[in-house]
């Protein structure tokens, strides 16, 4: 019976081929759905992704089908619902697939990641080592602030709390503080109205705490952090910017709250500011030097009150 089934939607799938009509073969995709778990739909479909190459930039129905060894009803499925999203063109003209606009898109995100990375490597291990502090890259991703990279100054205490690959609320923090300080209006309203909590009773919750602190941050052309994160942990915090003058990361400096005391705090906000400055210019920022406006004495953190 399975085989006569298949048989069937075989010779539907090829008179919708000869008739040019792939996208309106319902039926053949609302029977096929049955038989697929959703983990086991991602993973086809991330094998019909993995088909194309520099080498085989566009396929064929025929060769993705073997490629990946599904039956055609399946593949045709899989190639409509990638098309619907935008991971795959097709080209009637030529009657072959390619990759679509939402992999560019997600490519260029993991290139420009990838580069930040590379390039900041060599600037924040030596930044670690010339103030004692941890090192910190941090990057939006989704509604919380991601941390990237990391580099530890050879002390006997250091801040445990952001590790490479973990995510903080962007209300805490320095470097998640100055990503969020420089969202656009309407994306900073909703991190604010939505995704905001406390981790310690410093934290920045409230829309007018964390409005003030936009503001000061942005004058400042920096964040300071003041156990907002974990309880005795202070920290330093810059913009990183793009090519184009958006803020796509920030640097940090982190460590105990001892140590950022008001003599030594201007010193650490130049020296990120500059390192911030810096890693800007090498992603091919050129609207000058950054400049931080002094820190007043006694001052506790930017916008904490």
């Amino acid at each position: 019976m399975t085989d006569q089934i298949d048989g069937a939607l075989d010779r539907a799938l090829d008179d919708a081929r000869d008739r040019d009509d792939f996208d309106d073969d319902l039926d053949l995709q609302q029977a096929q759905a049955a038989a697929d778990s959703p983990v086991r739909s991602v993973s086809r479909a991330v094998a019909i992704l993995d088909q194309f190459s520099l080498e085989r930039p566009e396929l064929s129905f025929t060769e993705i089908s073997s490629g990946i060894g599904l039956t055609k009803s399946t593949t045709h499925r899989l190639l409509g619902a990638l098309r619907h999203e935008e991971m795959i063109e097709f080209d009637p003209a030529s009657r072959r697939y390619r990759l679509g606009l939402r992999v560019f898109r997600l490519g260029s995100v993991v290139s420009k990641t990838m580069e930040l990375a590379t390039r900041s490597d060599p600037l924040l291990e030596a930044l670690a080592e010339k103030t004692g502090e941890t090192a910190y890259v941090v990057v939006p991703d989704g509604d919380e602030a991601l941390c990237i990279r990391r580099f530890d100054a050879r002390t006997e205490v250091r801040i445990l709390f952001l590790e490479v690959g973990k995510r903080q609320a962007f209300n805490c923090g320095a470097a998640p503080r100055v990503l969020l300080a420089h969202f656009p209006a309407q994306r900073w309203d909703e991190v604010v109205a939505g995704h905001v909590r406390a981790m310690t009773e410093h934290s920045l919750v409230s829309r007018a705490a964390l409005e003030r602190d936009r503001r000061e941050i942005r004058e400042r052309g920096y964040a300071v952090s003041r156990e907002d994160v974990t309880p005795h942990a202070c920290a330093v915090g810059a913009p990183v910017r793009d090519h184009t003058g958006h803020v796509v990361a920030a640097v940090s400096l982190s460590g105990i709250e001892q140590r950022y005391n008001r003599d030594r705090l201007p010193q650490l906000v130049e020296a990120i500011v500059a390192a911030g400055a810096e890693l800007s210019r090498q992603l091919g920022h050129q609207n000058g030097v950054e400049t931080a406006r002094p820190v007043r004495a006694g001052s506790r953190a930017a916008g904490q009150r």
